[in-house]
C-alpha cells in the first residue's frame, strides 16, 4: 500500500511519540558513530575527519536544497533561521529543552562513547559544526553560523549558535566545502 493510500488513525500520548523520535534519533546517532569509527580504525583520525566533512557537507547540500524549495513553494524568503526553522525536516519533538544536556538524542547517545573513544569527543560536534553551518550557509545564501554552545562540552546544559552575515556566502563559498 502506497503512503497516498495509508491511513492513520488514533492518537497516540506525547511521552509515547517524543519516546518513538528519540529512537530513531539514537539510531541514526549510532550510525554516525560507527560510521566515524570504521573510518578512524581504517584510515586515521585526520584522514576520517576529512571523508567526514565530504560526506557531511554533501548530506547538509541535499537537505538545505529541498528545504529552500520547501520554504519558496511556501512563500517564504528562505533567507533567515526564521524560515528555516519554519520549514525543517528534524522532528523536534524529541529535543526535549527540559532535560538540558540530554534534550539533545544525538549527544546523549554520543556522550556514551566518549570515554572510550576519546577521538569521538571531537567528532560528535564536528558533526553538528558541518551540518548546521553548511544548511544555514546553503538556505540562505547569505548568512554562516557559529556554535558558541555545545551539550557535548562539559557544563553545557543547551546549544547556543550566531548567525552572521558572511561575504564568502554571498560568493558562494561555503565553511566546509568548496563553491556551492
Amino acid at each position: 500500500m502506497g503512503k497516498e493510500q495509508f491511513e492513520i488513525t488514533g492518537t497516540i500520548d506525547k511521552k509515547e511519540a517524543v519516546d518513538q523520535v528519540r529512537k530513531a534519533s539514537r539510531q541514526f546517532a549510532l550510525l554516525y558513530f560507527y560510521f566515524s569509527k570504521v573510518l578512524v580504525d581504517n584510515f586515521g583520525e585526520e584522514k576520517a575527519k576529512e571523508l567526514i566533512r565530504r560526506a557531511v557537507f554533501e548530506l547538509a547540500l541535499d537537505r538545505s536544497d529541498k528545504l529552500r524549495k520547501k520554504a519558496k513553494a511556501a512563500g517564504l524568503a528562505a533567507d533567515s533561521p526564521e524560515d528555516f526553522r519554519k520549514v525543517t525536516d528534524i522532528p523536534f519533538l524529541g529535543w526535549v529543552p527540559e532535560w538540558g544536556e540530554d534534550h539533545c538524542p544525538y549527544a546523549e547517545t554520543w556522550r556514551e562513547y566518549f570515554d572510550d573513544y576519546p577521538w569521538f569527543k571531537t567528532l560528535a560536534p564536528f558533526y553538528c559544526d558541518v551540518i548546521d553551518t553548511t544548511n544555514i550557509e546553503n538556505f540562505s545564501k547569505h548568512l554562516s553560523h557559529k556554535i558558541t554552545q555545545n551539550v557535548m562540552t562539559p557544563g553545557a546544559t543547551s546549544c547556543k549558535r550566531e548567525y552572521f552575515e558572511s561575504q564568502d556566502v554571498k560568493e558562494g563559498k561555503y565553511t566546509y566545502g568548496g563553491q556551492s
